[in-house]
């Protein structure tokens, strides 16, 4: 019986490869920003798979994938961009609630072993909180980096959830970086709105991230919400018409 988090690794990989690496996650919250903006960018930079999270309430789900095999549900990805060294952690599911704040501990700690040098990490946020209608995000530092982004500090707002407790566990073992915010549609997947958070992830590693395939979901995604809410409309005359046709009285 498997009584802890665990760090299964698929390729034998020696901690001392990993120091120093930047570190990129984000789950799947609002518009699924993180989630999406994760994994794209590991499949974009042609990351390698090394690994994953092994947990108590391990998600009994998964899917193949061609090029890939069968996904599990918290893959570790590490590759080089340039001159860094890049691990992303692809939550392709959300860690059970009882063990949520042991998984987001287990995930700085394991940065702190390895000596992380940076964490990127990634979510979705409330457009009705926009001060300027060219707004696309807004950020949070963690630890006092040195870098800093060309856009609003996210001030007085309540971050929850996994992102919030990954972040509060990452400050806490002093690990520099930041949380990403993009504006997005918040009940479903936003792929143009990850497409902003990896612009920025780009810019912080100094490398240029295509986001075509984001763009191109996003049209997709787009053209079925507008055709779904012309046949809302449709129904909704359609009703109204019958309404006075049959007119009931009490």
């Amino acid at each position: 019986m498997v009584r802890e988090i665990k760090l299964f690794l698929l390729k034998d990989i020696p901690r001392e490869e990993l120091s120093g690496a930047y570190f990129i996650t984000g789950y799947q919250g609002f518009g699924m920003v993180g989630y999406l903006a994760s994994r794209h960018v590991a499949l974009e930079l042609g990351l390698e798979r090394i690994g994953f999270i092994r947990t108590k309430y391990f998600p009994e789900a998964t899917f193949y994938k061609k090029g890939i095999g069968l996904v599990f549900p918290f893959e570790l990805y590490y590759g080089k961009v340039g001159d860094k060294k890049l691990i992303i952690l692809v939550n392709h599911s959300v860690p059970h609630v009882r063990e949520r704040t042991n998984y987001a501990e287990f995930i700085a700690k394991f940065l702190k072993e390895i000596n992380a040098s940076f964490s990127i990490l990634v979510g979705g946020l409330d457009p009705a909180i926009k001060e300027r209608e060219d707004e696309k995000y807004r950020w949070i530092p963690i630890n006092n980096p040195e870098i800093v982004l060309d856009a609003p500090i996210l001030e007085d707002k309540h971050v929850i959830g996994p992102l919030a407790l990954t972040m509060m566990f990452i400050e806490a073992y002093k690990i520099p970086g930041v949380a990403v915010f993009a504006y997005t549609e918040l009940y479903r997947p936003d792929p143009r709105a990850s497409a902003v958070a990896v612009n920025v992830i780009g810019e912080i590693l100094g490398t240029s991230i295509s986001t075509k395939k984001l763009l191109e979901e996003a049209s997709i995604i787009e053209a079925v919400e507008e055709k779904k809410e012309e046949i809302m409309k449709a129904m909704e005359g359609e009703i109204r018409s019958e309404k006075k046709e049959h007119p009931m009285y009490m």
